[in-house]
């Protein structure tokens, strides 16, 4: 019988090292690792398993989360789910909304859970920023800049059949915003792409303009670290740093004008990651297991359909 606490992690990606395996150490999440090319004995990991299909045929977790290169995301997401586990999968879930689909119906067939792992919006920081926005009618303007620097020529981000590029590694979070403070029809759309030699996508910048509001967003490999998002309201605004990857172990300061008054509003440090996977064993635990699926579609649609124009 398999256990709904315990987590088969496959792939032991940066982000697994650095956030997924301190989280469940931390909350002393029962946890297990397949990967084939880290060898070395992984801190508070039950078992760790050297091929993919092995893990999935001998794990009692409950929950597979897929750590993986984007590319990959569909195969395994779908043996992960024949296989009758709840799934949680990097962003972006999959690279072709048609795969995205195929998931979901096996989902729905299997009766399990399906999700993208995209959570900077559990943090209490975003948490503020909507309270601190109330209605949505009352957003004016939205501003983004995503800016990393460029990543080295060994990375996942810059291989193009491993599904990387800025699109793929950003687009995410730009969709997650305007899923979140947009829900007007788009009036006037540009969407511009930089593509290198290589067929790598570096940047995408994009401007909505909306009937009452409007979107800017910046987001790009090439540059200073940026992450910011800046809000202006009817008579206030509001900017916030790190709002795509807060970190768990440090406070954070929140900018705010009301009229002519500048004040800075501190928010404790908070673990988005732990609170989201509190949120997905809960919604398995009250059978709500297709919570995810229409915001993973209409992201889905806005990353690759939008921004791309592909499908």
């Amino acid at each position: 019988m398999r256990d709904k606490k315990k987590i088969l992690l496959i792939g032991y990606s940066n982000l697994a090292r650095r956030r997924l395996i301190k989280t469940f150490n931390k909350k002393k999440i029962k946890f297990s690792v397949a990967s084939i090319s880290y060898k070395k004995k992984i801190d508070g990991a039950l078992n760790q398993y050297d091929d993919y299909n092995k893990a999935l045929k001998k794990s009692d977790a409950d929950i597979v989360y897929l750590s993986l290169p984007n590319s990959m995301h569909f195969k395994w997401g779908k043996k992960a789910l024949i296989n009758g586990y709840h799934l949680l999968v990097d962003k972006p879930i999959t690279t072709k909304l048609g795969d995205l689909k195929k998931l979901i119906k096996i989902a729905n067939k299997n009766q399990l859970l399906i999700s993208e792992a995209i959570f900077f919006n559990y943090h209490n920081q975003f948490n503020y920023i909507k309270k601190f926005c109330g209605n949505i009618k009352n957003i004016e303007q939205i501003f983004v800049n995503f800016t990393i620097p460029m990543p080295n020529k060994s990375s996942l981000l810059s291989s193009v059949n491993l599904g990387g590029g800025a699109l793929m590694d950003m687009g995410s979070y730009a969709a997650s915003i305007l899923r979140i403070f947009f829900n007007e029809k788009i009036k006037k759309k540009d969407v511009i792409i930089k593509i290198n030699k290589n067929g790598l996508v570096t940047s995408f910048d994009i401007f909505f303009k909306y009937e009452t509001k409007i979107f800017n967003g910046t987001f790009r490999f090439g540059g200073e670290y940026k992450n910011n998002i800046f809000i202006k309201l009817r008579h206030k605004t509001i900017e916030a740093e790190r709002v795509f990857s807060p970190p768990d172990d440090t406070n954070l300061n929140l900018k705010i004008k009301l009229k002519d008054k500048i004040k800075t509003i501190k928010i404790k440090k908070d673990n988005c990651f732990e609170n989201y996977l509190s949120e997905i064993i809960k919604n398995i635990d009250n059978n709500k297991l297709n919570f995810y699926q229409t915001r993973m579609i209409r992201d889905e649609k806005l990353r690759l359909k939008t921004f791309l124009r592909k499908i």
